[in-house]
């Protein structure tokens, strides 16, 4: 469950930063260029990006590990059942 969380506001830092990238990118439209939002705004989105993907996809692990295990102990108390006949 923490997993979960912390990839939820990793995302939402992931969008936040890109918007601040965004704005920065914007003020080359308001006619006062500033370059550092933007490389903020993309190193910083991206970097929470990537780590909430590989949180993810440890969190994926831990879920296909559990089922394993849980067919497992399924086939193996079917398996017992039936030497018990």
């Amino acid at each position: 469950m923490n997993k979960r969380l912390v990839v939820l506001f990793l995302s939402f830092a992931t969008i936040i930063c890109y918007g601040y990238a965004l704005g920065g990118l914007g003020s080359y439209a308001a006619g006062a260029p500033r370059p550092l939002p933007i490389a903020a705004g993309l190193s910083g989105g991206t970097v929470c990006a990537l780590i909430a993907l590989k949180i993810w996809r440890l969190y994926l692990d831990e879920i296909e590990e559990e089922q394993r295990r849980a067919e497992e102990e399924k086939e193996n108390a079917e398996r017992n059942d039936k030497d018990k006949k």
